[in-house]
């Protein structure tokens, strides 16, 4: 049975650090499984936001943050690439916490790396992370990575 790491990212400092984490982790144990899954959820959020309605501006909007989501996915990709290591790359659209669950869940994942934003205490209780929230949900070990 192969292990399967699921990398979360959104393509910042943090998501980065949190792919270095991986190449190390992959140094001591190379056969793993390493899946990068980069999650948008502004396109769930616009279409609720009446001024963005209209199909053709919606549809612009999609397009924009697609392809900002396949940067944050290339973005940490190149991490394991410079390497030479070999990962799949996935993006998806959706609540972040969620979907990185349940694709998770879906594919057998048996340990999930995500990157910490950092937020203080006050911040984080207030507003939520997705790490937190990954943590809470999710049915297999999470390391989050500062």
């Amino acid at each position: 049975m192969q292990y399967k790491l699921l990398l979360a990212s959104d393509g910042s400092d943090n998501a980065v650090r949190a792919a270095e984490f991986v190449v190390e982790l992959l140094a001591a144990a190379p056969a793993i499984k390493v899946t990068v899954l980069a999650v948008n959820d502004i396109i769930e959020k616009m279409k609720y936001y009446s001024p963005l309605r209209s199909p053709v501006v919606l549809e612009e909007v999609e397009i924009f943050f697609k392809e900002k989501t396949r940067e944050a996915l290339e973005t940490t990709m190149e991490v394991f690439e410079k390497q030479g290591i070999k990962v799949d790359g996935v993006t998806k659209v959706g609540n972040p916490a969620r979907v990185i669950v349940d694709y998770a869940r879906d594919e057998d994942v048996n340990h999930i790396v995500i990157g910490s934003r950092g937020l203080g205490s006050l911040k984080g209780i207030v507003l939520g992370s997705v790490s937190s929230k990954v943590i809470q949900l999710a049915g297999c070990p999470v390391t989050v990575v500062k």
